[in-house]
């Protein structure tokens, strides 16, 4: 006997609101058009106490997004399409400029408002803390290697790489405490762990060159043979921390891998995690004077623990393999 299937809300043609699907990118709502539906058996993806779990097949569907050509058409669960109301017209409004961010405001100025602005401006030039990390030489020349490799050589790194990012990061905690015990744990366990959440964020959006997306793609997932990609993403709404649709947060791999999409943190090593360093003052340039502060601290400490402990961060002279011909398109 097969299994039953659980009557779909939306059919074919329908215009909806739908979720981003791919879980490395920003939580975005776009406007939609359901082109197929489907049912799936998606009980690996869901939690143990998830309701949806059992025999039943759930219904999916294949979209087409808003000014999007047909190849980002994606498969989604039910979860990530909405009616198109009022309310989620609100909620895609409030994660669209979370992304493009606000406007920048007119330059036109009336004379009165100029004057009571000046003291205003200058405590926030006074507050502003710009964040300058020495890279050390060894760095530079391992950035410059890493650059050459992967886009004069055809060169990719061999993933997953070990040690990864989180083992390196840890690392560098404990050796810290060990060397230097005035230190404070907890600052030092908060940096680790901003760093890596960080890390797994930005890395699709910045750190990859261009030569490195498919492999990303290629194997950053675990997900099963599914359609389904998408998995739970947090986002700041209103000053807490909202779970989007989807299943488990990220994915693992091993003997009982969890589908979904695997941390970059667990994929990745020293190579791009050294990119993201790179790019921190850029990216924390608006960031309070006081947390930069304490923040480049750290980020200066971990930079020359890099440098002392080369062999150990890096393990491998040439973690590199020829890229795949998709990768070169």
């Amino acid at each position: 006997m097969g299994n039953s299937k659980a009557d779909p809300k939306y059919s074919k043609g329908d215009k909806v609101l739908c979720y981003e699907p791919d879980p490395i990118k920003q939580p975005i709502i776009y406007h939609s058009v359901i082109m197929e539906v489907d049912h799936e058996d998606v009980s690996e993806l869901l939690e143990d106490d998830d309701p949806k779990k059992g025999d039943v097949l759930q219904p999916i569907y294949l979209v087409h997004f808003q000014n999007w050509g047909s190849q980002y058409d994606r498969w989604v669960t039910e979860d990530l399409v909405l009616n198109v109301t009022p309310e989620n017209l609100a909620t895609k409004e409030h994660l669209d400029k979370q992304v493009v961010g606000p406007k920048n405001p007119s330059k036109k100025k009336k004379k009165s408002e100029k004057n009571t602005e000046t003291s205003d401006n200058s405590e926030a030039r006074l507050s502003k803390y710009k964040m300058n990390l020495v890279i050390p030489l060894t760095i530079k020349q391992a950035l410059e290697r890493d650059f050459v490799n992967v886009t004069l050589r055809n060169l990719l790194v061999n993933l997953p790489r070990t040690p990864n990012v989180e083992t390196i990061l840890s690392n560098f905690v404990v050796n810290t405490l060990a060397n230097n015990p005035t230190e404070d744990k907890n600052s030092l366990l908060e940096f680790s762990e901003g760093i890596i959440t960080c890390f797994d964020f930005t890395l699709p959006l910045q750190l990859l060159y261009k030569e490195e997306r498919s492999q990303l793609e290629r194997e950053g997932f675990s997900h099963s043979g599914s359609r389904i990609k998408r998995q739970n993403l947090t986002s700041q709404v209103s000053g807490d921390w909202v779970m989007y649709p989807g299943y488990s947060v990220w994915g693992s791999a091993g003997d009982d891998p969890v589908p979904g999409p695997l941390r970059p943190s667990k994929l990745y090593g020293a190579e791009h995690l050294l990119r993201l360093f790179v790019k921190l003052p850029e990216l924390l340039d608006h960031m309070e004077m006081e947390y930069v502060r304490n923040l480049s601290h750290f980020c200066q400490s971990f930079l020359d623990y890099v440098a002392k402990h080369r062999a150990e961060v890096f393990v491998e002279i040439q973690p590199y393999k020829e890229a795949e011909l998709c990768d070169l398109g």
